[in-house]
């Protein structure tokens, strides 16, 4: 599993309410994520359900997930198996922290099929923990600056 944490000084709905804003990522986060859009384009990151779909381009892997939880302290999608030898099932939590006054914001991926043992932070998953922290930190930086 791939795992970055960060504590935010705003509260977990003022975390959720910019993370899910994807037409200003290009004012805050411009390297790692480049989509995240319903699959038909019609409605927002917020309102979608689990079973819904999501278009993603990750770091130039485009491909369509699917919602399994969308609540005020968890985003998740599963992306699709990657010729039957690998799934990931991302997800961004946001629990509150000092009475409320912070989120701890975590981006997890935690990896299926028979070569998902070759995603650690030591192997193959190195660049994503990079590319994670960095989008926490962006994040972090964006929330913060519209307090």
């Amino acid at each position: 599993m791939i795992e970055a944490q960060i504590e935010i000084a705003a509260s977990p709905s003022q975390v959720r309410e910019v993370l899910l804003d994807f037409s200003k990522y290009p004012e805050w986060h411009t390297n790692f994520v480049k989509l995240l859009e319903s699959e038909d384009n019609t409605r927002s990151l917020q309102s979608l359900e689990p079973g819904d779909k999501i278009k993603c381009d990750i770091d130039g892997m485009q491909f369509t997930a699917e919602i399994k939880e969308n609540s005020d302290s968890l985003y998740q999608w599963q992306g699709p198996p990657v010729f039957g030898l690998i799934a990931g099932l991302h997800s961004f939590h946001m629990e509150s922290a000092n009475n409320g006054a912070s989120t701890i914001f975590k981006q997890t991926e935690k990896f299926t099929g028979p070569i998902s043992f070759l995603m650690t932070p030591t192997l193959l998953g190195r660049k994503m923990l990079g590319q994670y922290n960095q989008f926490n930190r962006d994040l972090k930086t964006r929330v913060e600056a519209m307090k």
